[in-house]
This record gives C-alpha cells, structure tokens and sequence, in this order.
C-alpha cells in the first residue's frame, strides 16, 4: 500500500491569509489562436495575451466578511478599480499574481451555508519552489 498526504491550498490577499475560504479555482489560459493553412491544414498555434483568472468561494461568518471583494471592484470608490495581489500555497510550492476583481457573488439556501465568490483577472504566474 502506498499512502501519502495530499497538499490542500492556501490564499492570501494583499498578504491576509483568507481563514474562510471553501474552494478556489485558479485556471490559466494562453490564449495561442489557432493557425489552419490551406496547404498544411492545422499548421500550428499564434501566441496569445495569456491571463488567469482565479474563482474563489468564502464562507460569511454572521460577525461580517472577512474580506469584501466590492473593495476592490470600486464599489465604495467611485468605479475606480483596485489592483489586488493573490497568493496561493499549494504542494511546498507558492503562486502569486496580480489582478482585478472583476465580479462577485453572495449566496445562501435553506440548509446551506452563506457564500460570497469572487473571480478574478490575473496577469499569467507559474508555481515556484
């Protein structure tokens, strides 16, 4: 039998650990276009404006949010949008990017818990050790 210990991931905003976090999401795209020719057919791929963009969900405890994302969106500043820093620590190894929150979502249900997501719109980073 071969058991191990499996890496679970940590997020902090602008260095503030995120103690309420429930999922997080972190997808990264380059963006390559597709190249068809007529005489090759798919001949290969165009480099493309990579980006991220990172989906996390938060639990809402009744005391308050632990982090509001309308802060960052412009909500309380007059549409100005804040650049917000994540890092995740997943595997011994840590991301971080900078980016936009561009949405959010609050969310609750009979017999289930109170949610806010949020996604965000990353410049492209690579896991480093």
């Amino acid at each position: 039998m071969s058991l191990q210990l499996y890496s679970q991931i940590e997020i902090f905003v602008n260095g503030s650990k995120l103690a309420e976090e429930a999922q997080i999401s972190i997808e990264r795209n380059t963006n390559a276009q597709v190249v068809n020719t007529v005489a090759k057919g798919f001949a290969g791929m165009a480099p493309g404006a990579a980006i991220m963009t990172i989906r996390v969900t938060n639990a809402v405890p009744s005391a308050g949010f632990e982090m509001n994302p309308g802060n960052f969106m412009g909500m309380s500043s007059g549409g100005a949008l804040g650049v917000v820093e994540l890092t995740f620590f997943a595997a011994s190894q840590t991301l971080t990017t900078k980016g936009f929150i561009t949405t959010d979502s609050l969310s609750h249900s009979v017999g289930s818990e109170s949610k806010i997501e949020f996604t965000a719109m990353c410049e492209p980073a690579d896991w480093r050790s």
